[in-house]
């Protein structure tokens, strides 16, 4: 792993520290790093990354749909809400910034897997990995 991918993880552990992905369970962000040796993420080659069966449902969404709950501010909000939304849209800013070719994937149903993974300029998928249950 170069510089680069190191300080890239060492950002993105930063910007998840205390942040909790919410659905019917709230689950951690947890950084997750592949080797550049899958040149292009395919639904097929995310499940055999992830160990997942070769016919469990792959959904890709765009990264601003995805973020847009945890990012944009509510009227009712108040201070907490506001600081954890703003965690969130550093913590885009920062994917946005630093991969390319970003995508969200959920893997399953109801009891959901996420991964939110770009490249980087070397060719590492880089990004996040967390689970929703939404029933």
């Amino acid at each position: 792993m170069n510089d680069e991918i190191s300080a890239l993880i060492a950002r993105l552990q930063d910007a998840t520290t205390g942040l909790l992905w919410m659905s019917e369970i709230d689950a951690p962000l947890e950084v997750i790093h592949w080797s550049p040796s899958v040149l292009e993420l395919t639904p097929e080659q995310l499940l055999k990354l992830t160990h997942h069966p070769l016919t469990t449902p792959v959904k890709r969404v765009a990264v601003d749909t995805f973020f847009a709950g945890a990012t944009e501010e509510q009227d009712w909000f108040g201070e907490e809400e506001r600081v954890i939304a703003e965690q969130y849209r550093n913590l885009v800013a920062i994917l946005k910034q630093s991969l390319s070719n970003l995508q969200v994937y959920r893997v399953g149903e109801v009891n959901i897997d996420l991964y939110i993974l770009g490249q980087t300029e070397s060719g590492d998928w880089v990004g996040l990995a967390t689970q929703a249950v939404e029933t």
